[in-house]
């Protein structure tokens, strides 16, 4: 039973291929490997197990999916909404190219980065005589406003991040560790449906910043910090949480500091609708945190960024960065920084933009939660 809606194939497929009308394009060549399956997970829906995957595109006819592994075919016939599926265990690339080429002269490219040298050299031979460019990031761009499924499951992600962060509060206790309170969020949200969780986290005092796990046992007095960030299907719906908890109750100053942060977030948040630009949401959170003495940490190395999102379509906030946000675009909005008095704090939501405004996609609070033991 397919597990998208009937309409996403060509809400999907229609996008590229107005984009290859536009560039004059007569088909495209699309490739992933197993440690990066984006780009196949995007325009094919199938989430690569085996060694790679291509696909080729024509801009008028059915696309062609090539997997390497036979033992991998009928899954795949099962989750991809490709009806043409191939098992190619030899000379995959140069296959693809073979069949793109048979479309028309003007072949763009997606992926190739990817490809071992030998993989890249046989693409070339099979488009020999065409004229290829690099669609990466044209690809890029129509990823960067997601389609009503894409929303819901980033809803869902969004979702499984709330539930790890309630399941992480659950295991907060004098001496457990790193690794022991990773594993409690990694059950909560593989539980729920996630695919993966990328997880950065920080206990101790006077954190610098936050990190992978490490053999580190929390103690009374402790701030633990984490970005949780749960992916289902591929990287590319990912969304993320940061927040906050105090091991004992906080200090007026400790309070203070992560509400100037939390103050910065709502205001940045309060401002922003589709049709700002990227910076506008630094250059907003900046002024609340600068406002309060703090100007010199809204820079690196005393932050990293101001809001992001993942795989494909994506977008850092920084404060060079013109480009204009639009409907239904998704991010992590975030003041993560250094405050020098009490060290590194984060609190952050991720939301989706609206012409009125955004919607948050968590039902959490960002304040400081205070873990007091009975």
């Amino acid at each position: 039973m397919k597990k998208y809606p009937a309409n996403e194939p060509e809400y999907r497929l229609s996008r590229i291929r107005r984009m290859m009308e536009e560039r004059e394009l007569d088909a495209m060549v699309f490739y992933s490997c197993q440690w990066k399956i984006e780009v196949i997970h995007y325009v094919a829906n199938l989430r690569i197990l085996g060694e790679e995957a291509c696909m080729v595109l024509p801009r008028v006819g059915a696309p062609t999916l090539y997997i390497s592994e036979p033992w991998d075919l009928e899954r795949a016939r099962e989750e991809s909404w490709v009806e043409d599926i191939v098992v190619c265990t030899e000379n995959m690339t140069e296959t693809a190219g073979k069949r793109a080429a048979s479309y028309g002269k003007n072949i763009g490219i997606v992926g190739v980065e990817q490809m071992k040298g030998g993989k890249y050299r046989a693409l070339m031979r099979g488009l020999s005589g065409k004229r290829i460019t690099n669609e990466y990031a044209a690809l890029d761009e129509i990823c960067k406003v997601k389609t009503p499924w894409e929303i819901e499951i980033m809803r869902k992600c969004a979702k499984l991040a709330d539930d790890a962060y309630l399941a992480e509060i659950n295991a907060l206790r004098v001496g457990v560790s790193e690794f022991e309170l990773i594993s409690e969020l990694e059950y909560a949200m593989k539980k729920g449906g996630a695919d993966e969780n990328f997880q950065m986290i920080g206990m101790g005092t006077n954190l610098p910043s936050m990190n992978r796990a490490k053999e580190n046992y929390l103690k009374m007095g402790d701030f633990v910090l984490t970005e949780i960030t749960p992916i289902i299907g591929c990287i590319t719906y990912a969304t993320q949480l940061c927040r906050t908890v105090k091991m004992g109750e906080a200090t007026p100053l400790e309070r203070e500091k992560h509400k100037l942060l939390c103050d910065a977030l709502e205001y940045a948040l309060s401002k922003a609708k589709a049709g700002i630009r990227a910076k506008d949401l630094v250059i907003w959170q900046n002024e609340v945190i600068g406002a309060a003495g703090y100007e010199k940490y809204c820079h690196p190395p005393y932050m990293r960024s101001r809001g992001h999102n993942f795989g494909l379509g994506l977008i850092n906030l920084s404060e060079d960065n013109e480009e204009i946000l639009h409907e239904d675009t998704i991010l992590v909005v975030h003041p993560n920084q250094m405050i020098p008095e009490v060290g590194y704090l984060v609190c952050g939501v991720t939301v989706r933009f609206t012409k009125d405004g955004v919607e948050r996609l968590s039902s959490l609070s960002t304040e400081m939660y205070e873990a007091i033991p009975n």
